[in-house]
């Protein structure tokens, strides 16, 4: 069995591939958990994605919050997964709210 058959299996048993929807989880959640359960070195995915290891490192220790899309596409196409995306009502307290409007500072 190939290294990297290894490494997708782990990935395959330790991830929730699922976000969004009725879910808690974001795409950034998911990014993370394939940098964790990958025990791959975050310098070795940081290439594989043309990114910088602190952003690798930074999204590993949950420092970054609201990474860019593209940086989360990055990670997710480097485990070679893709996203699905399958109609489903949203419901509760996963609906859509309107964004607090924050005043901006006077000059």
């Amino acid at each position: 069995m190939s290294v990297e058959k290894k490494i997708r299996d782990k990935i395959a048993g330790n991830v929730q591939l699922h976000a969004l929807g009725n879910s808690n989880r974001s795409l950034r959640d998911v990014a993370v958990d394939l940098i964790n359960a990958s025990d791959m070195h975050w310098e070795d995915i940081a290439d594989g994605c043309y990114l910088c290891k602190s952003t690798i490192a930074n999204l590993a220790k949950d420092i970054t919050q609201n990474p860019q899309l593209q940086t989360v596409e990055r990670i997710i196409k480097f485990f070679d997964c893709r996203i699905n995306i399958n109609g489903e009502i949203v419901k509760g307290i996963n609906l859509l709210q309107p964004k607090t409007k924050i005043p901006r500072k006077k000059k």
